[in-house]
């Protein structure tokens, strides 16, 4: 499980710099299109490319950690991934933050480690073809609902 945990800080981490990356590389590159000129500029910003190859790293490592983990072990953890780009912005892109911020980063690390502590391996098992209707149909439901309930709401806020 820690394996799993790991895979999935270290994917995140990438996604988020990789981002920030590409996005620092396109301050002085051309709104992308297809022309190759363009491309090409894309292509051959070594900034933009490190962010991408980082991102692309970091999606490696979730499907890893996915395949070792359930996605209810893998998904909070790999929010995390927000507080490690908070953590990157401050020192890489110069970013301030406030002590709020820095008591969520810290949160942030105290839960992934409680979800890696919780996980546990689990078997599994096939799912009966009879339930799935049922689920999609209790998902459309709520959902269904709760878009209703927030569409009266705000024509009673306009109102």
């Amino acid at each position: 499980m820690w394996e799993a945990v790991a895979l999935t800080l270290a994917g995140a981490a990438g996604n988020s710099i990789g981002k920030v990356l590409q996005k620092k590389g396109t301050l002085i590159l051309p709104p992308l299109s297809f022309k190759l000129k363009v491309i090409r500029r894309y292509a051959l910003n070594r900034l933009w490319i490190s962010g991408f190859l980082l991102d692309m790293c970091g999606a490696a490592l979730m499907l890893t950690a996915l395949s070792q983990a359930p996605v209810s072990v893998v998904q909070p953890v790999a929010g995390c991934g927000l507080a490690i780009l908070c953590v990157f912005s401050h020192f890489y892109l110069k970013e301030v933050m406030n002590g709020l911020d820095w008591i969520a980063i810290t949160l942030a690390g105290i839960g992934t480690i409680g979800v890696g502590v919780g996980g546990e391996e689990q078997k599994v098992e096939e799912i009966p073809l009879i339930s799935i209707p049922w689920l999609v149909l209790c998902i459309l439901i709520l959902f269904v609902g709760s878009a209703q309930h927030l569409a009266s709401y705000v024509q009673e806020a306009k109102a």
